[in-house]
This record gives C-alpha cells, structure tokens and sequence, in this order.
C-alpha cells in the first residue's frame, strides 16, 4: 500500500480492542519528502501488447490472502455480469487460509451464493518466504471486525492447489486468474501439473513495485527493505516461477496503485446496488474511518477492474526478474534490460474511468 501501512492496520487492532503489539512508528506528514529512490530502469523499445480477447464472459479463478481489498476485488468480480468465478481460494499471507475461507463461504453464502468451490492454501510460503506481522494475521482471523457470517456453518474447503488444477481441466472454457496475495497457489499448482498452462489465458495480479518505492517499511519500519512490495515479498520463490512460466501476466504493480484513491462519495454511489455492493463500500467506508483517511488506495479492487476491461490501463511489456535471495532486495521486482518480455505491466492506469467504472458495476448490481 502506498501509506503507512503499518500505522493503519495498528490503530484498526486497537480499535478493535485486539490488544497491544510491541513495535512503533510515526506517520509521515504531508510535508515529509518522499525517500530517495532510483527507478530501476526506464523501458524502451518494447513490443506491442496484445491484451487479451473481449469475450462474453471470463471465467475466472480467484486468489486472494484474505485481506479486505481482496475480499471487495472478489466481490466486484461477483458482480461484474461478464465474470463468472469458477472458484475462489485463500492463499497464506495476511490470514491464515483454512480460517479466513470460512468467512468467504459465510459471506458467499449470505448472498445466496453456493455452488463456488472453496480453496486453502497450505499454512505456510515457498521456502524463502516472509509471513506478515503478527498484528494482521489476527486481525484477518477475526475478519477485520467486519460482521462475521453464521459461523456455526462448516464449508468444504480443498487444497487451493490441487482446486486450481482441478479447475481447469474441467472447465470447458480457458480461464483467467486473479491473484491479489502471493503467487503460492498458482507456483504449487504448476508445479503439480505444469500442462494447465495451455488452459490459462491471462494471469492478473496485483503486486511488485517496478519504478517506485516498496512498501515492506510500512509494516516492517526496521527492515530496510524499500523495493518491494508485499504480495511478492511474502513469497518471492513463487512470484519467481510464475513470471518464469510462460503464462501471460498482467501486472498491476505500485506504481499504478498509488496513483488512483477513492473517498466515501465514490462508496455513496455504490450503495445505490445490491446487498453485496452495499457491502463492498460497508468495507472501504470501515477502512477510511479507521485508518481516518478520506481518500484511500484500492490496490486489489482496481487490479480486478483491469482484469475484466484490461484497457483500463496502459500496459508495457517487461522482463522482469523477482529477487529471492534473503537481504534488502527480497522480493524486489527488476527489470531487465533486453530481456525477453515476460510480464505485462500496468503503468498507467486511467484514473477517472476506472473509478467510475466501480461505480457503474456496484451501482447496477
């Protein structure tokens, strides 16, 4: 997130009376400079993209790590009439999968939806990962203090993994992924069965910072690490084998994230939908009051906007390379120069249309 991330998910923990954690930082005021930070590389000569065919409907499968963009991203995807989600899964990051996929199904389930498979990941990264602090995880179990579904209903949950591949080779479509956590499902999937490649059209995920600042210090104010972004950085040996997988990859990196905010005007006119619009603002209009912000970033959400109308951003065509060594660098996304365009990355996302595109779907539904 392009904020103090770690400031704002502390004060939801103790607004929520969760308890105390023992670490500290400060919000940077408007009028603090921004860190010093060289672009890595500027991009040039790249090849024309081809985004991928405007169909009638994408059948998608979707990944998240049970945060709350993640969790509004799957409920604009639900309401977008050209989506169908074939699956929904929880990936290890900011919650533990097993627990916060329950709450997916209660919430699927409130809204009448029933016949979506379920999918966790298992408890834990690659080897080489990073787990998000403590203060989060908690704070992802408990659903965020949102209202929790009946949770005396029990869902059927399968590998998310093993959901993926099986997933695809019945799906009588080709189908695209989204991803707004870490790539661990996806890397554990291909690893299974490396053939559900010719059935994948499109990878979406939300992560990396290519020409901007990371945001691991927002979380982690000591770690020194300030390149990467935390969707990678939690397990930068997955993000590594699916940009290497030949599959085609839209990435929605920080450098467009920071660039598009919402307000509670722009929540007000989702209101005017269904009960799972209505809950899609009941979750950013929670977030600007607890972190008391009047604007904030809609990491996931737009990344999933972008997936179902790709020309809501401009997109160039990278070779990117993930770092996975431990260090400073960890899970930093590098472009290399000359090399074989690997990822499609999102640089320049179309501000206003996209927010009213949100608009114009939760409005209708």
């Amino acid at each position: 997130m392009n904020k103090s991330r770690f400031i704002a998910w502390l004060a939801i923990f103790l607004i929520l009376g969760l308890g105390t954690v023992n670490c500290s930082s400060s919000k940077v005021s408007a009028t603090t400079p921004a860190p010093s930070f060289t672009p890595i590389i500027t991009a040039t000569d790249i090849p024309t993209l081809v985004l991928p065919a405007s169909t009638q409907q994408m059948f998608v499968i979707y990944d998240d790590d049970g945060s709350p963009d993640g969790t509004t991203a799957l409920l604009y995807l639900i309401a977008h009439p050209q989506a169908y989600v074939n699956t929904v899964s929880i990936s290890y990051g900011e919650a533990h999968p097993d627990i916060y996929i329950q709450y997916i199904g209660g919430m699927l389930d409130n809204f009448g939806i029933t016949d979506i498979p379920l999918g966790a990941g298992q408890a834990e990264t690659l080897p080489g990962g990073h787990p998000f602090p403590e203060v989060v995880i908690e704070l992802a179990d408990g659903f965020w203090g949102l209202p929790k579904p009946d949770m005396n209903k029990t869902f059927p949950v399968k590998d998310a993994a093993e959901l993926m591949v099986e997933t695809i080779h019945q799906s009588t479509e080709p189908v695209s992924i989204f991803i707004s956590g870490p790539c661990t499902n996806l890397a554990r999937a291909l690893r299974a069965d490396p053939g559900i490649r010719q059935k994948i059209t499109a990878v979406f995920i939300m992560g990396g910072a290519v020409n901007v600042p990371g945001n691991i210090d927002d979380l982690l104010p000591n770690t020194g690490n300030t390149v990467a972004e935390w969707n990678i950085y939690g397990d930068p040996l997955a993000a590594s084998e699916v940009f290497d997988s030949g599959l085609n990859i839209y990435l929605v990196p920080l450098d467009a994230t920071n660039q598009v905010l919402i307000s509670k005007e722009d929540t007000r006119q989702w209101r005017l939908g269904s009960g799972v619009s209505n809950f899609a603002a009941d979750i950013y209009d929670m977030l600007m009051n607890n972190w008391n912000e009047k604007e904030v970033s809609i990491w996931d959400l737009m990344t999933a906007a972008i997936m179902v109308k790709p020309d809501l951003c401009s997109f160039e065509s990278l070779h990117l390379e993930v770092m996975t060594d431990e260090g400073q660098h960890s899970g930093q996304t590098v472009t290399v120069p000359g090399g074989s365009p690997n990822v499609n990355v999102c640089l320049e996302p179309d501000i206003t249309l996209i927010k009213q595109t949100l608009i114009d779907v939760f409005s209708k539904n």
